[in-house]
């Protein structure tokens, strides 16, 4: 009787985890792009049509104030604009794969207490 309700709401905690996993990788994505954004040293064209090699933007060399192509090409809001961005993803992930799994432990949980339920009743039948 109780098998089928189980499975389909293991089902449904299963897809909810899921979610949250995926939404959660979404999330490391963006932190691993961040993270190459800042630390890897890039090169940038030049109105000449040269290559110029520019450091990372928490190095040492790497200077925002200055009016270097390199300064232009890796912003600081748009740094930051990647990591607000991925806040929101990791904070629905996580909940969601919190409230998948709280979800599948509570089903077992109760699933446990009504089989021991019936086995109380069924022993208390046959005492008599």
């Amino acid at each position: 009787m109780y098998w089928e309700t189980r499975q389909e709401f293991d089902r449904r905690a299963s897809a909810r985890s899921a979610w949250g996993m995926g939404l959660t990788a979404v999330a490391a994505v963006l932190l691993v792009w961040l993270g190459r954004l800042l630390l890897v040293p890039f090169g940038v064209t030049s109105d000449g049509g040269r290559e110029i090699d520019c450091g990372a933007p928490v190095s040492e060399t790497y200077s925002p104030d200055s009016p270097s192509v390199c300064a232009g090409e890796r912003q600081w809001p748009e740094l930051v604009g990647v990591l607000g961005l991925s806040v929101p993803f990791a904070v629905t992930g996580a909940a969601l794969w919190v409230s998948g799994s709280s979800r599948r432990r509570t089903a077992e949980h109760v699933l446990r207490v009504l089989e021991l339920q019936e086995s109380g009743e069924r022993s208390g039948r046959e005492r008599s």
